[in-house]
């Protein structure tokens, strides 16, 4: 009784869950008036004629990624951006980004002192937004420090946030945006880094009782800390009485729609909905341009999608209120069903199984279908070099028997060849290795998109693969539906024989059965066999190099095989009609040559 380490299962997951990011309305706040310094330097000059002070007190400002220090100097690829938009990497504000000021401007509320009298300033903004939150863009040159913030609303009445931290603007936690680079004021010299200097992100939570109040301005204090604090920008999550909508499971799925829906309290009326999808968790602001406005009702089809792909959604109210728009609804999420392939199509299992491919099928015979869902067909370097790029089954014990299959295909469209590369090693190595007495290894297909199966190839004990690398190729006659899938039916039998061996596949492709130019290589092997028609006995013209020999009919089924360099086919059991014969060399090339029975 032999044994055997399992090779390792990969679990197969399923996509089709909800973001639990809540639903923001996020909105930058234009500063009308306030900031005192310009610390970025920008443009092609100096740096010290395109800003007029440094960020940390010693001679260093940040650096926008249009700065050149002449019109010849190389273009950086780090900085702040040209149109100063920050977004947020903060993943608990999934869509917050802010708005510098003009970067040829002043650009940054500093302050230096600690002193009362000289140690605040005041951003006062364009248009009062009102809010659930507030969040500041800041950071400390030369070390943390420590501010007051006080928000000043429409109605002359305050709210005190104290003891504002901001860290050090190199090396701090719950940055919105790192890696910016800065240079020396005094010589030019760019220092560019990955990781810093950084800006920060903090949260200022508005009072219930002042969410509907718009924020005329927000004064700054700074009470402690060595660090020069600098407060670059603002944004809010604005109010709303336009409550975002809660999703609800999504519905029916095909290849090319979802049904979505959702559902808002009892107490608030929405006249319409926007839609907004898209194939990146990349939250829709205010601006957005939803994919489906103005829809009615709480549930609706998107159509026109593309299948097996992944899609992110959200879905916003638009109310007859006072704010008569809501924000956008935390992110949903669906994948659509795979779609009939149309060929030409390859899979080289670089990401395993493929996209629509089934590993997860035991169990049963092609007369039966797969029964089980063990995972026997897994992902290993091909013909056991490397680790990953094509499939394989490891055959060494009774009773396993797994499956393999491929997504629908539509060959309605003309005559397509099926090929792929294939070979045996024995189990954990490179050597050659035969199969077991009653192991099978089959390559099937189905018109039907799997209901029922036919055996296009066998390979048992008699002509058991080599472990190099061959190439096998069968022109479809006679398939063309538009539901054809194949799969690869591999099993160790009830006999507990000694082979442990894995059976290769890679680089499955369905294509055009006319032969690319690519295709068409001199040296090729011919071979010939006569009489044709035959009645009993097919002669092959030169057996010298041959290994083995199938013998198949028009449904792709093998009916007969034979082993070793034979020079002649009995065929005696056969019935009058058209068979195709499968020749395979020794060096692991095959040619197939139609003949008719009379």
């Amino acid at each position: 009784m032999k044994t055997n380490l399992p090779l390792k299962v990969l679990p197969l997951m399923a996509f089709l869950a909800a973001s639990t990011v809540g639903a923001q309305n996020y909105q930058t706040l234009p500063v009308q008036s306030g900031y005192t310094a310009d610390v970025i330097a920008n443009g092609v000059g100096t740096a010290l004629s395109s800003t007029t002070e440094d960020v940390d007190g010693v001679s260093f400002a940040f650096v926008a990624r249009d700065f050149q220090l002449t019109s010849s100097s190389t273009p950086l690829n780090y900085g702040l951006p040209v149109n100063g938009t920050i977004n947020s990497v903060v993943a608990s504000t999934a869509g917050l980004s802010f708005q510098l000021a003009d970067l040829s401007g002043n650009n940054s509320l500093k302050i230096a002192s600690n002193t009362a009298g000289s140690n605040s300033g005041t951003l006062t903004f364009i248009t009062p937004v009102p809010a659930f939150k507030l969040y500041m863009l800041a950071t400390g040159g030369s070390g943390p420090c420590t501010v007051n913030v006080t928000v000043n609303f429409t109605d002359n009445t305050t709210q005190v946030f104290s003891g504002v931290s901001i860290s050090d603007w190199y090396s701090g936690s719950s940055y919105a945006i790192q890696g910016i680079g800065r240079i020396n004021r005094t010589n030019n010299v760019l220092e560019p880094n990955s990781t810093n200097p950084r800006l920060y992100q903090s949260a200022l939570s508005i009072d219930v009782a002042n969410h509907t109040k718009p924020v005329q301005s927000v004064k700054v204090e700074k009470v402690s800390g060595t660090g020069i604090a600098n407060i670059f920008a603002f944004s809010a999550d604005a109010y709303t009485d336009c409550i975002a909508p809660t999703l609800q499971p999504v519905g029916t799925l095909t290849s090319t729609s979802a049904q979505v829906s959702w559902a808002l309290p009892g107490s608030v009326q929405a006249a319409s909905y926007d839609i907004y999808y898209s194939t990146t968790n990349t939250a829709p602001t205010a601006a957005t341009t939803p994919n489906h406005p103005g829809v009615t009702g709480t549930s609706f089809t998107i159509p026109s999608l593309s299948p097996s792909t992944t899609y992110y959604y959200w879905v916003r109210s638009n109310c007859n209120t006072a704010t008569s728009q809501s924000g956008w609804s935390a992110a949903g999420t669906f994948a659509t069903l795979c779609g009939t392939v149309v060929p030409s199509y390859t899979n080289n299992f670089d990401s395993f199984p493929g996209t629509c491919w089934s590993g997860n099928l035991s169990g049963g015979t092609p007369a039966t279908g797969p029964t089980g869902t063990t995972l026997y067909w897994e992902s290993d370097g091909f013909l056991g070099t490397g680790s990953g790029g094509s499939a394989t089954i490891n055959l060494y014990s009774t009773n396993r028997t797994g499956w393999l299959k491929t997504p629908p295909f539509d060959l309605s469209g003309g005559t397509y060849k099926v090929k792929f590369d294939y070979g045996v090693t024995a189990y954990a190595n490179t050597t050659s290795s035969p199969m077991g007495s009653d192991d099978l290894v089959q390559l099937l297909v189905s018109n039907d998109g799997g209901s029922t199966w036919t055996v296009l190839e066998t390979w048992n004990q008699s002509n058991g693969p080599s472990n190099t690398s061959t190439q096998y190729s069968y022109t479809l006659t006679g398939y063309n539906s538009a539901n054809t899938v194949f799969a690869f039916y591999g099993t160790d039998g009830t006999v507990n024989d000694a082979p442990d061996y894995n059976f290769y596949v890679d680089n499955f492709t369905v294509e055009s059965s006319q032969l690319s130019t690519s295709e068409v290589k001199e040296g090729v092997k011919k071979v010939s066999v006569h009489p044709n028609p035959f009645k009993d006995v097919l002669y092959i013209s030169d057996a010298r190099e041959v290994k083995s020999a199938t013998v198949g009919d028009v449904s792709g089924k093998v009916v007969k095989t034979f082993t070793g360099a034979v020079k002649e086919l009995d065929l005696s059991m056969l019935n009058t009609g058209l068979y195709f014969v499968t020749i395979y060399f020794k060096d692991g090339s095959q040619s197939t040559v139609k003949t008719i029975k009379k």
